[in-house]
């Protein structure tokens, strides 16, 4: 298996989730972390997964996430397995479906990716600049070891 944990992290939260991740897919095969504004088309070929994780800005993707796609082929990520997470403060009801890990999620379908399991969201405390709450990190552990048993049983 060849992974790829891109991740946007302003505060440093994105980025602790994205490596943790990692972790657990380099025990499975090669997997690597990148910041996103780094990005290109290339870092895309090849690879079996994508998992991709940014903050969650106003109910949005960060500003600076959204031009990515953009510069990105239409069908970059055609036939490779995807998942999408972000970080956040708790939010309840309605809000808590305006995450960045959803918008991440549609944009990743949107240029061919398959979705393996839905958009996960890891809390901050403090709104944006954390720490990430205690336990956050062995959850984002636990929830790449559910994209590689659902990667294994889909054939990835």
């Amino acid at each position: 298996m060849k992974a790829l944990v891109v991740y946007y992290s302003q505060f440093g939260n994105t980025r602790q989730v994205a490596e943790a991740i990692a972790g657990v897919f380099q025990k499975e095969g090669q997997a690597r972390t990148l910041n996103a504004e780094k990005l290109a088309a290339a870092d895309l070929e090849g690879l079996d997964l994508v998992v991709m994780g940014a903050p969650t800005h106003k109910m949005n993707l960060p500003q600076a996430v959204r031009p990515l796609f953009e510069r990105l082929p239409r069908r970059a990520l055609r036939g490779v397995s995807t998942a999408a997470f972000d970080t956040s403060y708790e939010m309840s009801g309605l809000l808590a479906r305006l995450t960045a890990a959803r918008r991440l999620d549609a944009k990743l379908r949107k240029l061919g990716g398959k979705r393996l399991v839905p958009a996960e969201t890891f809390h901050v405390e403090h709104h944006h600049e954390g720490p990430l709450l205690e336990g956050e990190i062995e959850r984002a552990r636990r929830w790449a070891g559910s994209i590689l048993d659902r990667l294994e049983r889909v054939g990835g």
